[in-house]
């Protein structure tokens, strides 16, 4: 946790983050999935903030789809305008580190899915050797218009592995304070906190959607090979590259209803701070109001260049299914033309067996017609020694 103050007009930041490991050695504790916020802390919190339960539902259910809200309130006689949201976030991480992770450190939704269909589980990249993982980021600010002042509190989600892009946004929030310290800024500068969170979040989009576009290139890429092959391929191949698409078609559905979240919150924070700042009269020469509209036009443009790069990688993913059905159909006609090949060859020896057979019986019925022959012979001779024997008999026994 960090606690950031800053006067003369700025706003207290607190950001909340899992137990971040800075030694690649380091073992994380059993608890490492839980936010570093004690029960009585986060209480506290919650009180004196007077943070709304619906945002403390969500951040208790941060692993589900959920929605945004904001309010007016009044705060010791001061009015007071919240804005609270849960980011989606997709995070694309090196296969090693993602093997890395202890099963003791793991949360209950990042539970091994060996399937990868599940989309709020990870999805494995394996030709590219990176994973895209799923987290996400819960914001309450507070804006005080009469003292020009605001709360920032950042529940973030991600893994503590991720040390680096972990604290890459408040760490990008102290540079702007630091920055902007001397200057006199008016509403429009609390909308900076909320485009830091927003760059880096569309950016971690940017590289996960890459990482998915590199690893259907690939795909495609063995896909043209084995059409260009004569040989056939065995099924588990195909039975393979089919799971592996089919698992990353679920996550881009998931992944187009995410950014279409994250595109609804940034509309409603452009006109949450235009309607917040429609009566500032800012005027120090740094309009602050009019750069934080140009960010969140310019977060908008690259949400929704998101969105269409999403479609675009599942009409790839059509053209790699339509691939795939296709070498299975050649594949199978391979099949079909060898084992009508092995047929005729099973043909032809079944009838070389045959013609080879019928000369055995032709020759066992000319040997048995010799017998025949033969035992006629026998018989005949037989005969004859009968006739003849027993007077040959008699002359013997005259003669001695």
């Amino acid at each position: 946790m960090m606690d950031s103050m800053y006067q003369n007009g700025h706003a207290p930041e607190l950001f909340i983050h899992k137990h971040l490991v800075h030694d690649g050695q380091e073992q994380p504790p059993k608890d490492a999935h839980q936010l570093r916020i004690s029960a009585p802390c986060f209480q506290t919190l919650v009180d004196k903030l007077q943070i709304p339960l619906s945002f403390v539902l969500a951040l208790s259910h941060h692993y589900l789809p959920n929605g945004r809200g904001s309010r007016k309130i009044q705060i010791q006689k001061t009015e007071a305008f919240d804005f609270w949201y849960i980011l989606p976030i997709r995070v694309q991480v090196g296969a090693s580190s993602s093997s890395s992770t202890t099963s003791s450190s793991k949360a209950p939704e990042e539970a091994r899915d060996p399937t990868q269909m599940n989309p709020f589980h990870k999805l494995d990249l394996p030709d590219i050797k990176l994973s895209i993982h799923r987290s996400c980021i819960g914001i309450f600010s507070r804006v005080l218009p009469g003292s020009k002042r605001m709360t920032f509190v950042a529940f973030d989600f991600m893994h503590g592995r991720w040390t680096k892009v972990a604290l890459e946004p408040s760490q990008r929030i102290d540079q702007v304070m630091n920055l902007k310290k001397n200057a006199r800024m008016g509403y429009g500068f609390g909308a900076f906190s909320h485009l830091v969170y927003l760059t880096s979040t569309t950016r971690w989009w940017t590289h996960a959607l890459n990482s998915v576009n590199e690893q259907l290139v690939e795909y495609e890429a063995r896909l043209q090979t084995e059409l260009s092959g004569s040989h056939i391929t065995p099924e588990t191949v195909f039975g393979g590259i089919n799971q592996a698409l089919h698992s990353i078609a679920a996550h881009l559905h998931r992944y187009i209803s995410e950014l279409k979240s994250l595109q609804g919150i940034v509309t409603d924070l452009a006109t949450h701070f235009d309607a917040l700042c429609a009566d500032d009269d800012e005027d120090s020469g740094f309009n602050t109001l009019e750069q934080a509209s140009r960010g969140f036009s310019q977060v908008s443009s690259q949400v929704e260049a998101l969105h269409d790069f999403t479609r675009e990688l599942e009409k790839k993913i059509e053209n790699n299914l339509a691939l795939l059905f296709n070498r299975i159909q050649i594949n199978s006609n391979r099949r079909l033309v060898a084992n009508g090949q092995d047929m005729q060859a099973i043909l032809s020896a079944m009838q070389e067996d045959t013609i080879v057979g019928r000369e055995m019986a032709k020759a066992s019925h000319e040997l048995a017609q010799e017998m025949k022959r033969d035992s006629v012979a026998m018989r005949t001779i037989a005969v004859v020694t009968m006739f003849f024997l027993p007077g040959a008999t008699f002359a013997v026994s005259f003669n001695h």
